[in-house]
């Protein structure tokens, strides 16, 4: 459940090319959303790279990384994991 302060409850009428239409419906579908919630991630990290899918993504290559590593160091394991952790910035 979200808190108070997080729900979007305010209404904005945005004007956008039919191009930049097609691709936040597109990226929309593709990740099973809504165009709103592409449209708002976009905005709250518009200058930063790490929009909250490629961190998932990342924190995936990550969790693969430290299984394979733990076969040979369970010390590096835990550091690599420690790093990936420290990245979980928005």
């Amino acid at each position: 459940m979200r808190k108070k302060e997080e729900l979007k409850t305010e209404r904005k009428t945005v004007l956008m090319t039919k191009a930049l239409l097609q691709d936040i419906e597109n990226e929309a579908a593709e990740r099973g959303i809504k165009p709103n919630a592409v449209m708002n991630e976009r905005l709250e990290h518009q200058n930063r790279d790490n929009t909250p899918s490629k961190m998932v993504a990342f924190q995936d290559y990550a969790n693969e990384a430290v299984k394979m590593m733990e076969k040979h160091s369970k010390k590096e394991a835990e550091y690599l994991e420690r790093k990936a952790h420290e990245l979980w910035m928005f």
